[in-house]
């Protein structure tokens, strides 16, 4: 009795504890507990494969195992190692099991547990944590969204997993090879027999629900080898389901909530306005996907270079260098699947994708990055500056100052974090020179956008520890998001101001 009533004692305290440093700390401390947590899993031998040689599991080093479970957590999709190759079914959960968790959020997870399944209503500390990870602006708000929202989001993986199951098993890839055969052409993966999907229901039916997970929440990882999907490069209908499924899973919870309403109210003849929230992610992911894509296909199509990507007969005629530029640019986003070999694009092209998965998508999803919001909102302020306007409108809304200071202040610190982070990264490579500055901010740029695209030099042997920290930095504050990183180290409740002090201009460029 007395070690029950102990046991609660410590129990409150703890609790107390964690309501005493915040929710952003609270989330935070949890976020890298359990990465911490799956590296230890992934680092231990009985999540490795075999050697085929020795018969040994497989050595992972700590960092990379870490690496690897911080990726999966924030649904990046970088690596340093080829997750099918070194880790068994096992491992393989581990990741999926992450990506899941990441995606949606510990404590949001939670919240739809406790009242989609059992019914049951959390404390008001529980609802505040999950309105700050995946919230909306109200408490009440935020238990119908993340309802429906994430229901919306299994059914829709549910689908998925089916239809690339399909894909998989009834369709025969000619780039899986076996081991003995040439794999080194373009999109080859070399696979064990049992490996092969074609015809063989288990295997497709595991690579079709992880692919279908990583896809809903815009990961990044695959199962097919070291190539990503360049072996699906003219399976038009395998990318199309691809697109679709990490387009959903990157727009958001807000997003998906408001086209709901939208849907449930027209049912019932009630008028219903999208939020100025939804407006602001969907136009402004198609207007700057439609930029990244028409650039990319200019420089690329005009490019001079005799190893442009344009100019590669394998990468088929015209029609399919086009869909494979729109894939690729879709991906850039944050999905991070590839079909397309980076180092046969040309630097301009690398820099333009650079900079969309440092714009990332949506705030309150999967995605990281500055979110296109942010963009949207210093893009309209130098607009209304360039017409002499003294405020900032869109959609017959007025946006505050005090949302434009905050959006040129993530801007201006992730443009300053990606730039340091680079720079330590590019330090570190034994020889410097051998490896362009651009390639290594490519991939820092992916790191905090979350999107998992690779130009290889995040799998380069001779990345020192230190670079690979400064990736796993990137990819932590991608995924917290760089208001709640700044909230971490200053105060979550600002204090009352009683005065003001006498208003005075500053010349300002």
């Amino acid at each position: 009795m007395r070690n029950k009533i102990g046991s609660a004692k410590k129990a409150s305290i703890i609790l107390k504890f964690l309501r005493k440093i915040g929710t952003i700390r609270y989330i935070f401390l949890i976020y890298i507990l359990f990465t911490v947590l799956i590296s230890l899993l992934l680092f231990w031998n009985i999540s490795h494969k075999v050697d085929v040689d020795t018969k040994d599991p497989i050595r992972v080093k700590y960092i990379d195992a870490l690496f690897i479970a911080t990726s999966a957590f924030s649904d990046t999709g970088l690596t340093t190692l080829t997750p099918s190759s070194t880790f068994n079914e096992f491992g393989q959960f581990l990741i999926a099991i992450s990506m899941v968790v990441g995606g949606i959020g510990i404590f949001t997870i939670k919240l739809y547990i406790f009242q989609s399944i059992f019914g049951l209503r959390s404390n008001l500390f529980s609802n505040m944590v999950s309105q700050t990870e995946r919230g909306s602006s109200t408490i009440f708000e935020t238990r119908k969204m993340i309802k429906v929202a994430i229901s919306f989001l299994i059914i829709t993986t549910a689908i998925a997993s089916i239809i690339f199951t399909m894909l998989l098993y009834f369709r025969e890839n000619t780039n899986f090879v076996l081991p003995n055969q040439d794999a080194s052409g373009f999109g080859k993966v070399a696979m064990a027999k049992n490996e092969i999907p074609y015809q063989n229901f288990p295997q497709a039916l595991k690579l079709g629900i992880f692919h279908a997970i990583s896809s809903i929440n815009n990961a990044g990882f695959d199962l097919f080898g070291n190539k990503s999907l360049q072996p699906f490069y003219k399976d038009y209908a395998f990318q199309l389901v691809t697109v679709t499924v990490f387009v959903i899973g990157g727009v958001g919870f807000p997003v998906i909530y408001d086209i709901w309403r939208r849907i449930q109210l027209k049912k019932t003849n009630s008028v219903h306005r999208f939020h100025l929230f939804t407006k602001f992610t969907i136009i402004t992911y198609i207007v700057t996907t439609l930029i990244g894509f028409g650039l990319t296909a200019v420089l690329e199509y005009t490019s001079k270079a005799d190893n442009a990507f344009w100019k590669q007969s394998m990468y088929g005629n015209d029609g399919d260098k086009v869909f494979a530029i729109f894939f690729q640019v879709s991906s850039t986003r944050s999905a991070g699947f590839s079909t397309i070999d980076y180092t046969h694009f040309n630097h301009s092209t690398i820099l333009i994708h650079s900079i969309l998965m440092f714009i990332g998508f949506s705030p309150v999803s999967t995605a990281g990055g500055v979110r296109n919001t942010t963009i949207a909102v210093i893009f309209l302020s130098i607009l209304t500056m360039i017409t002499g306007k003294r405020r900032i409108n869109a959609f017959k809304r007025q946006i505050g100052k005090e949302i434009l200071i905050r959006a040129v202040n993530v801007f201006a610190i992730a443009s300053l974090l990606v730039i340091i982070f680079s720079i330590i990264s590019y330090s570190t490579f034994e020889h410097p020179s051998h490896t362009n500055l651009i390639f290594v901010m490519f991939e820092a740029c992916s790191a905090f956008g979350n999107t998992g695209l690779t130009s290889g030099v995040t799998s380069h042997e001779s990345l020192h520890i230190a670079g690979k920290l400064s990736l796993i930095s990137l990819m932590i504050i991608g995924q917290f998001g760089i208001p709640q990183v700044i909230k971490f180290f200053g105060k979550e409740k600002t204090r009352s101001e009683h005065y003001q002090y006498i208003y005075e201009d500053v010349s300002i460029g």
